[in-house]
């Protein structure tokens, strides 16, 4: 939300500079997405060397920076400048806020104090938006000091966060401090996955609207508010709803997803319902988000874990970068290139993904997973003993064929022995000395 904070004040921007091209005036929005991937895997690189307190305070500085800055701009030049900053900020501390987590908490609680930072996000991002519209009424250069929020979170990193050396995080074991698992790819998968369906709100719900002939800003302004609504309760009640529901805790979350966008695609002549499907389609996201992070915390450590929150830091802007695009490719493919077509798709992926995930679930919890794999079991063991019993066979063959060999050659080597005793005896007479008497 850091780059959709000032957008309340992008057109009275676009008066203030007038020179500035519509190209600029976006970048104003989206340039810092751009530097928060790759400094994302610095952050990581950092943690090795430095402490993440240190670490994250002078993102905090550079953030503060970054943002006021805007309100100081004299050019559009200098306030992409600005821009700039802010996305290393953001690149350096996203990974952290995460690690830190993972650092001090283990368990359920860890989960929980997850959720609460996605519900934190979803619901800061709603007050800092509407902090900047207000301080837009009186100057676009005042929009940008809602960033100045961030004075209070240096505050409380400063005296109330542990500086503690990156070493010190492990168990004493190098080996183990920087240890990463593969498996943080298919989790990064997954979070692109979820990003390319929750962003296809924020991204496209004007548009979407205006195919329904709802051309009203306020109302495109709530719609997205009540999506962050939803991800704020999902973070908050993700611990609870995870511990309940155990293993059919994900399929559930892409069942809410699917609910989400059905409401949307098929109940979007009520407006009530459009709400109500966005606010559900928000809690699968917000409940959905926390957890990734938590299962690649818990299959890393150390460092390792910096450069996995890295992946899936890199994985959410990928996602919300694919979204649009995806979305629109799949309208113009197999339908008319609508914005309602292509939720219309998605609610249909959603809803067959949730069918066979909630499937597989009971399966295994009726059993008939471990019967079919019983079934299965017993039919390789009956094979096996064919095969064993068609050794033996032949076992019992090659034994018979080797006794007649062994027999064949046991009555030679008696007729051998025959004949060389008759040869000695040969022999032997041939060779008596010869008797005079004779």
């Amino acid at each position: 939300m850091a780059g959709a904070m000032i957008a309340p004040a992008i057109a009275m921007i676009k008066i203030a500079f007038p020179e500035a091209s519509n190209f600029e005036i976006n970048l104003l929005t989206s340039l810092h997405a751009g530097l928060v991937v790759p400094f994302s895997f610095v952050s990581g690189y950092l943690t090795k060397r430095y402490a993440k307190k240190s670490i994250l305070m002078v993102s905090l500085v550079m953030y503060l920076v970054g943002g006021i800055g805007g309100f100081l701009s004299p050019s559009i030049e200098f306030m992409l400048i600005t821009r700039v900053i802010l996305g290393i900020a953001i690149g350096l501390m996203i990974p952290l806020s995460i690690t830190l987590i993972s650092d001090y908490y283990d368990g359920e609680e860890r989960t929980k104090t997850l959720g609460l930072q996605s519900a934190a996000t979803n619901l800061g991002g709603i007050i800092a938006i509407v902090v900047s519209g207000i301080l837009a009424l009186l100057s676009w250069r005042y929009s940008f000091l809602a960033y100045g929020i961030a004075f209070l979170a240096l505050f409380m990193v400063f005296f109330f966060l542990p500086k503690k050396a990156p070493q010190a995080q492990g168990n004493g074991n190098e080996e183990e401090a920087s240890s990463f698992d593969g498996r943080v790819f298919l989790l990064a998968i997954y979070m692109i996955l979820t990003f390319v369906v929750f962003f296809g709100i924020p991204s496209n719900m004007a548009l979407f609207l205006s195919e329904l002939d709802i051309t009203n800003t306020v109302v495109n302004g709530i719609i997205i508010a009540i999506c962050s609504v939803g991800g704020f309760f999902g973070g908050m009640s993700v611990a609870f709803f995870r511990r309940v529901l155990k293993t059919f805790f994900v399929p559930l979350q892409v069942v809410y997803m699917a609910i989400g966008f059905s409401m949307i695609a098929f109940l979007n002549q009520y407006i009530v319902f459009l709400g109500l499907g966005v606010l559900i389609l928000g809690f699968g996201y917000g409940s959905t988000v926390p957890v990734i992070f938590d299962s690649a915390t818990k299959i890393t450590s150390g460092t390792g874990r910096s450069m996995a929150t890295a992946v899936l830091v890199s994985s959410i802007y990928l996602g919300q970068f694919i979204s649009p695009l995806s979305l629109g490719e799949i309208s113009r493919w197999f339908g008319d290139g609508s914005v309602y077509f292509s939720y219309v798709v998605m609610a249909l992926a959603l809803v067959f993904v949730a069918i066979l995930l909630l499937a597989e679930r009971m399966l295994h919890f009726t059993g008939v997973k471990k019967w079919l794999a019983r079934s299965s079991s017993n039919h390789a063991l009956i094979e096996v003993k064919k095969a064993n019993v068609e050794l033996q066979e032949r076992v019992d063959m090659l034994s018979q064929q080797v006794e007649d060999i062994q027999t064949q050659q046991m009555q030679d080597n008696r007729e051998q022995l025959d004949i060389l005793k008759k040869l000695d005896r040969y022999n032997s007479g041939n060779n008596q000395p010869y008797n005079s008497n004779n």
